[in-house]
C-alpha cells in the first residue's frame, strides 16, 4: 500500500515527464516550490542526464554528478 507522500511523489513524477532539462533546473533552483516537487524534478534530471555526466554509475553517484554538472 502506498503512503500519501509516495503517492504524491508518483503523481508529480508522472506530471513532470514532459519537462525539458532547462525547466527542471528552474524548478530545482527556485526555493518557493515544495520540496517534494523539487525531488521529482531532480529525479527526472538524473534520468535525462547525458551518459558523459552519469558515466553509468549507481543512483547516488549519478545524483551527485548531476547536481555538480548542473550546479543545483
Amino acid at each position: 500500500m502506498l503512503t500519501h507522500r509516495l503517492n504524491r511523489l508518483l503523481v508529480l513524477l508522472t506530471g513532470m515527464r514532459n519537462y525539458k532539462p532547462q525547466q527542471l533546473i528552474a524548478v530545482l533552483q527556485d526555493r518557493r516550490y515544495p520540496p517534494l516537487l523539487r525531488v521529482a524534478a531532480l529525479r527526472w534530471l538524473i534520468h535525462w542526464a547525458p551518459l558523459e555526466v552519469t558515466k553509468g554509475a549507481c543512483y547516488a553517484q549519478r545524483r551527485r554528478a548531476v547536481r555538480l554538472h548542473y550546479s543545483v
